[in-house]
């Protein structure tokens, strides 16, 4: 879709602000190298003058500033690009919507970067928390069931062939059409004893170690969507506390790798495109 031809409104407005923080940090930058260019060459021309100290100072307190805009414009300028790239990547048909505002509620006494710092440690737990699910094993019921499964394709690949006539009978075990002419062993220990093979499977699932954390498939993907759906929701609420902030004066960078849906406020529904 085009970056901005189909944002809902409040999404439409906050893409702005971005650039325009972006386009204010570039300013900033070009104005301070200016001026350093402008002190350089005025102690170009008389080094020895009555404020030289003073200059070549300010030019030092300048260059920090310098080094400031332009990290505060790099950073602006990638996250509007990695913003620009996730809607370019969104189906013309997804439907978008402007979310509900997040319900912010600081803890006494606690400020906007202090609550920022608790969201953020929060997103970094639930990161690790993915983490872990992602690298989850599998319960001892569920690896039977599979090694089970396995066990019954491959008796289906181990069955051979028997070809018989009035003058010839022949077992073929290998399968002429298949790339390797090499006997499958497993798939033809699987058709001759499948129960003999499960029982020494299950054996040695018995005795491997156990997981730290064992979960189905269909748990894992339950477990990663709802870890998702909590980050996002965390980010939401990151981000409207930045506002917030942004509007008593306190510029708090955002993380590069925040969801684009919660920079803009953004509600995505990619099955109404996948429906229509």
């Amino acid at each position: 879709m085009d970056d901005q031809s189909r944002l809902p409104p409040k999404a439409h407005l906050k893409i702005l602000a971005l650039e325009d923080s972006e386009q204010a940090a570039l300013t900033l930058a070009s104005s301070t190298t200016r001026r350093i260019s402008e002190l350089r060459s005025a102690l170009g021309l008389n080094p020895n003058s009555p404020n030289a100290d003073a200059m070549r100072l300010e030019v030092e307190r300048l260059e920090l500033l310098q080094r400031k805009h332009q990290d505060q414009h790099r950073q602006r300028a990638d996250l509007n690009n990695r913003v620009r790239r996730y809607l370019s990547t969104l189906p013309a048909r997804a439907h978008l919507a402007d979310a509900r505002p997040a319900r912010i509620k600081l803890k006494d006494g606690e400020t906007f970067l202090a609550a920022i710092e608790r969201i953020r440690t929060q997103i970094a737990h639930l990161a690790s928390d993915r983490l872990n699910v992602e690298q989850s094993g599998l319960p001892v019921s569920e690896m039977k069931a599979q090694a089970k499964k396995w066990i019954t394709e491959s008796a289906i690949r181990g069955r051979p062939t028997i070809k018989a006539s009035h003058d010839r009978f022949e077992v073929i075990f290998v399968d002429p059409a298949a790339y390797s002419m090499h006997l499958d062993v497993p798939s033809l220990l699987a058709w001759f004893d499948p129960q003999g093979m499960e029982l020494k499977l299950n054996e040695l699932i018995d005795a491997m170690p156990a997981p730290k954390l064992a979960l189905t498939p269909s748990e894992k993907i339950e477990r990663l969507r709802k870890i998702a759906d909590d980050v996002l929701d965390q980010e939401r609420l990151e981000e409207a506390i930045i506002v917030l902030a942004e509007e008593t004066g306190q510029h708090v960078p955002r993380r590069p790798n925040c969801d684009p849906r919660a920079l803009l406020g953004l509600v995505v529904d990619r099955a109404k495109a996948d429906a229509a």
